[in-house]
């Protein structure tokens, strides 16, 4: 997956021509899930009580990646910066602006940022704050306010603005359109509206016709990444939406929200699943796209920060989900080691998308171990999902 990237490099404080290049360089990332630090105390009961059951997120350390992101994308100088959604921890009006005045700095940099609306983001109804032993309330996010406080990044010069949703289209240049769809509206959550699929629909026309390529970015998945959690991540409409841009050849979508370094392609379409920024291990991708001859090379980066850490609490998360299904089925502690060890390095691969590591775990003993003691149970099954999906591909 690993390739070599040409960068196109331009001045601090200065957009670059995008009419006169081939090839445009992306830089995307997902799932950030930036809480301020006013609104938690890390000491309280019940902000503990919440990391205990995170899922992975490095939620204390949101400043820190979030600044080191910026660092990565004004030493890389991509074309754009894309978010792929679910900004906040948790639709947080204070994260949402403090997240802003990051991104300012990223624009001020000469690199145009667009954003979309995470599952997260607007409308959420656990929007709180974390101190001593019951949770608080905070200003939470609606569409309209999103659109007002990130929109520097994509909606004040959009080409197109959707009517019913915070859809839009913003035109890299004279080449290269980026539909952007808002998949969180209350009347149509996890899917694209009616009217919505209308209005895309006539801009795809009308892109194809000036002979305009465009890619596509969503929060969620627009193809399954994932045949075994794929229920709420894939759009509920997916296969409409998917027949739409079929239909007008479009050829790339950037989605995030499975928290899944994946990518599935569908008849000519691909859609590339981004990882979180805030899990383990802290990845971005840069992708190298040449509209006219609708090709893309797509390569991995980590941030270089907190891998220890990262890694820790994504291993805390696994541990949680599979000790107890090993300690039912297995009574040899040795061999449940062995089990539970296999779980959380396959695991880490495949969520971070490295598939030589996934191959040579699919060759190691410990895998017997799981089809003999556990092969029914979910992460049995899970775990040969994976190997197949790695024979198919």
């Amino acid at each position: 997956m690993m390739i070599l990237c040409l960068l196109l490099c331009g001045c601090a404080g200065e957009k670059k021509d995008m009419n006169n290049q081939d090839t445009v360089r992306l830089m995307v990332t997902s799932d950030l899930h930036y809480l301020s630090k006013e609104l938690y105390d890390p000491q309280s009961p019940v902000f503990q009580l919440l990391m205990s059951k995170n899922d992975g997120k490095l939620v204390e350390e949101g400043a820190l990646i979030l600044e080191t992101l910026k660092q990565k994308a004004i030493e890389e100088k991509p074309d754009v910066l894309l978010l792929c959604g679910d900004i906040t921890f948790n639709g947080e009006l204070i994260s949402l602006k403090e997240v802003s005045s990051v991104l300012k700095e990223i624009e001020d940099a000469g690199i145009p940022v667009l954003v979309t609306t995470g599952n997260h983001d607007i409308f959420y109804r656990s929007c709180m704050t974390y101190f001593g032993d019951v949770p608080g309330v905070t200003e939470d996010i609606s569409d309209t306010a999103f659109a007002e406080v990130m929109g520097e990044y994509g909606y004040d010069e959009a080409l197109y603005r959707d009517e019913n949703s915070l859809s839009y289209i913003y035109a890299l240049n004279e080449s290269l359109w980026f539909l952007v769809l808002d998949a969180n509206q209350v009347t149509s959550p996890c899917s694209i509206g009616g009217e919505t699929l209308v209005w895309m629909d006539e801009k795809l026309a009308e892109a194809e016709e000036k002979g305009i390529q465009v890619i596509t970015m969503c929060h969620q998945n627009i193809l399954i990444q994932s045949e075994m959690m794929y229920q709420g991540y894939v759009l509920y409409n997916h296969e409409t939406v998917e027949k739409i841009l079929k239909s007008h050849g479009v050829y790339l979508c950037l989605s995030g929200h499975s928290h899944l370094q994946h990518t599935s392609v569908s008849d000519g379409l691909t859609d590339i699943c981004n990882e979180s920024i805030a899990v383990y291990p802290l990845q971005y991708g840069m992708i190298d796209v040449n509209p006219g001859q609708r090709t893309f090379n797509h390569e991995l980066k980590t941030l270089g920060i907190l891998n220890e850490e990262s890694f820790d609490m994504f291993s805390k998360t696994v541990l949680r989900m599979v000790t107890a299904q090993v300690e039912e089925n297995v009574e040899d502690p040795a061999v449940r080691e062995k089990m539970i060890d296999y779980a959380l390095r396959m695991n880490a691969a495949y969520f971070s998308g490295n598939r030589e590591e996934m191959e040579n775990l699919s060759q190691a003993e410990e895998l017997s171990l799981w089809k003999t003691y556990c092969g029914d149970s979910f992460w049995g099954m899970y775990l040969k999902n994976i190997i197949s999906e790695l024979e198919k591909s």
